[in-house]
């Protein structure tokens, strides 16, 4: 209790010291617990499921000969029998394939757009884990019309009531429920909304032993103590055997969302880089705070070693004058903690948000974060602790005799280093957070080949294929043209901006003539004749479709796909026929030739592009190019026309370049982290280096005044006291450019399109932390200059 008391009166003798190590501490702490929930989180994927250790997905390795092209995260239907008929390590597998966002209705009076609708195999209840709210799952997707729904869309549909045996109408197909899971949580790469036998595929054009069509994904359990790399050669040679230029490889589901950032991905994965860099920021940060405390405690190591002094000559041991420091110690980390956790709290909604995360996550009811939590206090504890303890405990009974204000305290070697050590770190973060900054500017300032702005995006309403529906289709077109802010409607089957799920794709095309597998990865999808002039894509060779003409057999394609196919120029390309599959010998004649645009953002390749015509889909998407000169008055009237022709149908449209700009969400959202905690980063520092130039301030008040009385002015006293940080700031600018500059390079060449990292960046965050510490060290400089030198020297 003594040692506590002790502690107690310390903290308050010194106010402004405590302040600067409690606050710097608990900001620390805080910014670190909140980045390790964060990559916790993100490391936790697929945890939900039991068999995760077991189980596998396989995906598709395409080549080129002998030169690899892409990996696709589809795979065959046909495959996975003959897998499980072959390889006594399977246990079992589930096909899972993607049907996308289809309309969903009751049948009376409620349609939804409803996303993440899957069909898949039975097993995919024995191998993953669904927590069944209503239903048998040994019994369901046995049937062909069986559903599964989520508890959202049970409740969506039919409140709280059971829904057994209830229908539904799902892209025109009626389905039974036969059972009600609890929705999918977070952190799983599959979430799912609606489950519908594999079978189901073949409604929407697909075939369920095809070995033309790799849209499903295709998991395995496999049994303990398969080693991957055999079970992967294994693979290899049934590949060769069944194909001819791509090869099937698994890879753990527990990889899926950090490592795997294939094609045609179920959702937008995560990267272990950009986690591992945040965990990395999270010590440094943690680093910095306890650096300030260490800092603090060493520099006023005159007045503790002469404490400690005195209670020696009165008896006291090293071990008591240990426990006194490490009670100190103590006592500051508990308040720290106390007050990060206030922070936390605090900042949990505007937290979830940045990492976009759901609000009903809740921080401090994960057992984890506790955990974690006590670990990091106790190692807190020990790194800010130990090393004050030992050095002050150390002093000898002697020293309480010795007078001196010229005396620096001991440990100088060690403040330096740690100063220098956190202004690197702030360099880093700060340096890092400007590339990124850099790098999304140069992105989305590209040239995309196409104007977006002022284009309303319709999706089609969905339902039966029939006349009825075909003529409310082109009807509503030309009603469209009717409102006066239209300018321009066309159709298309996809569009630039959504997932590359939305278009088909091919790697079996070929030249007419050409023997030869192709290999690369087309991406094809209908458009009609007014696509092209609506988006004011250019053509550079051939003509555009002829409107209202069937065009069966033409093609437009883009310029890269022209050079992947071989062509010598854009010109020589018009007229020639290609073929989608070889096998079927039926050809499709070039037309035209539109110059590059960027279907997806520049993160990516330029993707080759083909496209083929069709007017009258039963899908897609309408393109209605606006003048913009009233955008409200032209969103309702879209909609009455809507109304009129598909009523009962729901109504879905968005805005073309916020679609498009949502490709850069996560990017944005790691820069915004990166920017908050590099201002965390260099706030603590700032508040260390206030500190230790007060306490530097304080022990130099004497030499101070004498050096006014003998004349110094108070620019030459405020140079004096902050020459010696501007040496160790240009030597942690010396240290952090080349780690800065090697990080973010790593990062850089994630994308496909990417800035080179120039040295005035580095330049410019080094002056910028040179102004940061002369302005931070100047303001305790001026009060001390303009101190009255009389003053000065009174003190004691």
């Amino acid at each position: 209790m003594n040692n506590i008391r002790f502690a107690w009166r310390n903290l308050q003798k010194d106010k402004f010291y405590s302040l600067l190590n409690v606050g710097g501490l608990a900001l620390a702490i805080a910014a670190s617990l909140l980045i390790i929930h964060y990559a916790r989180f993100e490391y936790s994927y697929e945890n939900v499921h039991e068999k995760a250790a077991h189980i596998y997905r396989v995906t598709l390795d395409l080549y080129k000969g002998g030169e690899y092209v892409t990996t696709d995260a589809g795979t065959y239907p046909a495959a996975a029998p003959e897998l499980k008929l072959r390889m006594p390590e399977i246990v079992d597998y589930a096909r899972i394939q993607n049907l996308k966002m289809n309309e969903v209705s009751d049948g009376e009076n409620k349609s939804f757009l409803i996303d993440r609708i899957f069909a898949a195999d039975p097993a995919v209840f024995s191998i993953f884990n669904f927590q069944f709210i209503q239903g048998n799952k040994q019994t369901i997707l046995r049937g062909a019309t069986d559903a599964v729904i989520s508890e959202t869309i049970a409740e969506k549909f039919f409140g709280n009531r059971n829904v057994l045996g209830q229908t539904l109408k799902i892209g025109g197909n009626i389905v039974t429920i036969r059972g009600v899971i609890r929705d999918m949580p977070e952190n799983t790469h599959l979430k799912m909304n609606v489950l519908l036998p594999f079978s189901f595929i073949e409604k929407f054009g697909h075939k369920v032993d095809s070995w033309t069509s790799n849209n499903n994904y295709l998991y395995l359990q496999l049994s303990s103590g398969v080693d991957l790399t055999s079970f992967n050669q294994k693979l290899r040679i049934f590949s060769k055997e069944k194909l001819k230029n791509e090869i099937f490889t698994a890879e753990p589901i527990r990889k899926i969302h950090l490592y795997s950032h294939k094609e045609f991905e179920p959702e937008i994965n995560g990267d272990a880089r950009t986690v591992n860099f945040l965990l990395v920021i999270a010590g440094l940060v943690l680093l910095i705070g306890s650096i300030n405390y260490v800092n603090l405690t060493t520099a006023r190591s005159v007045e503790r070693s002469k404490e400690a002094a005195i209670r020696k000559v009165l008896g006291s041991s090293r071990l008591s004058l240990i426990q006194q420091f490490l009670t100190d110690s103590l006592l500051i980390n508990i308040l720290s903690f106390v007050l990060a956790l206030i922070i936390i709290r605090i900042v949990a909604p505007i937290y979830l948000n940045l990492v976009d995360k759901p609000f009903n996550t809740s921080i401090f009811s994960d057992t984890g974060f506790w955990i974690i939590s006590i670990g990091l206090f106790v190692f807190i504890c020990l790194l800010t602790g130990l090393y004050p303890a030992f050095v002050l405990s150390a002093v000898k009974p002697m020293s309480v005799t010795n007078r001196s204000f010229t005396n620096a305290p001991k440990g100088g070697w060690l403040r330096k280093t740690l100063v220098v050590s956190q202004f690197s770190v702030a360099i880093i973060v700060l340096a890092a957070a400007l590339i990124i900054y850099q790098q999304l500017l140069y992105l989305r300032s590209q040239q995309i080949g196409m104007d977006i702005q002022q284009t309303l995006i319709v999706r089609c309403a969905g339902g039966e294929w029939d006349s009825l529906n075909l003529q409310h289709r082109m009807a509503f077109k030309g009603e469209l043209l009717r409102i006066p802010g239209i300018k321009k409607v066309a159709w298309a089957g996809s569009v630039p901006g959504l997932d590359k799920g939305f278009m088909n794709t091919n790697n079996s095309i070929t030249r007419m003539g050409d023997e030869v597998h192709a290999g690369y990865n087309y991406y094809h999808y209908c458009i009609d004749a007014d696509f092209i002039p609506a988006l004011g894509i250019t053509m550079v060779a051939g003509r555009n479709f002829f409107a209202g003409s069937e065009n069966k057999q033409d093609v437009i394609i883009n310029e890269e796909a022209a050079r992947l196919l071989g062509f010598p120029s854009v010109a020589a390309a018009i007229g020639e026929k290609i073929s989608f599959r070889s096998s079927d010998g039926k050809y499709h004649t070039i037309v035209g030739v539109m110059k590059n645009y960027r279907q997806r953002s520049w993160k990516e390749p330029q993707m080759p592009m083909i496209h083929s015509y069709d007017e009258t889909p039963p899908y897609g998407y309408y393109l209605l190019k606006m003048d913009g000169s009233n955008i409200r008055a032209d969103l309702t009237a879209v909609e009455k026309t809507w109304r009129a022709n598909f009523n009962g149908h729901p109504f879905d449209y968005y805005f073309m370049d916020e679609m498009y700009d949502r490709q850069y969400k996560v990017d944005i959202r790691f820069g915004k982290i990166v920017s908050i905690f590099s201002a965390f980063t260099v706030f603590i520092t700032c508040l260390g280096l206030l500190g230790l130039t007060a306490y530097n301030v304080s022990r130099r008040t004497k030499e101070i005044g004498i050096r006014k009385v003998l004349g110094a002015s108070v620019a030459a006293i405020v140079q004096l006291l902050t020459k010696d940080f501007v040496k160790l700031i240009l030597i942690a600018i010396i240290i952090a450019t080349p780690l800065c500059w090697w990080s973010m390079n790593r990062w850089l060449d994630s994308f496909a399109n990417r800035i080179i990292i120039q040295w005035w960046i580095f330049a410019g965050v080094g002056i910028l932390a040179i102004l940061i510490a002369v302005l931070t060290v100047s303001f305790q400089s001026m009060k001390a200059a303009l101190t009255d030198p009389v003053k000065s020297l009174r003190t004691e």
